[in-house]
């Protein structure tokens, strides 16, 4: 095994570490690629002001790691374990409570954020970021899941 401090981040299992590697790497091609492109657009063409490179820096690691986590749902290696419908359905509802304790902390750090709503809009910019928040992550969790048991029937059928 290599040493490298990426090592305290990723799984255990080897196939998964190879993988989010070669998303990982993707993902910083990728985005290489399209600041070259912007930067050579915006040199020659667009000539837009940004207000610094703290803003891009931010943007090209957020959308590293977005590109990486999305590759590594979409992949269906998550849940290597799930190999039949009742192991299927155990997790698909292991997520749903995931799912909802997320969403209670996530609510609670809010309203602890943002204080006591004093009328009801202000109690909807509370629930409306956790709801949409809840189903994003549940939408995520759910489409790992279908990947993995299709993937993972696959390979038992094989």
């Amino acid at each position: 095994m290599v040493r490298s401090f990426l090592n305290y981040f990723m799984p255990d299992d080897e196939y998964k570490r190879i993988r989010i590697l070669y998303f990982m790497a993707e993902a910083a091609f990728i985005m290489t690629g399209i600041l070259f492109l912007f930067s050579f657009l915006n040199l020659y063409w667009l000539e837009w002001e940004f207000p610094g490179g703290t803003f891009t820096a931010f943007l090209t690691a957020m959308i590293i790691m977005i590109y990486t986590y999305l590759r590594y749902i979409v992949s269906g290696i998550e849940h290597s374990d799930i190999a039949n419908q009742k192991q299927y359905t155990r997790q698909g509802r292991g997520n749903l409570k995931k799912v909802l304790i997320f969403g209670l902390v996530f609510f609670v750090a809010t309203f602890i954020a943002s204080g006591i709503p004093s009328n009801w809009l202000e109690f909807l910019d509370i629930i409306g970021p956790t709801f949409l928040a809840m189903i994003f992550f549940y939408t995520l969790d759910y489409i790992s899941l279908k990947r993995s048991y299709k993937k993972n029937k696959e390979i038992i059928d094989d």
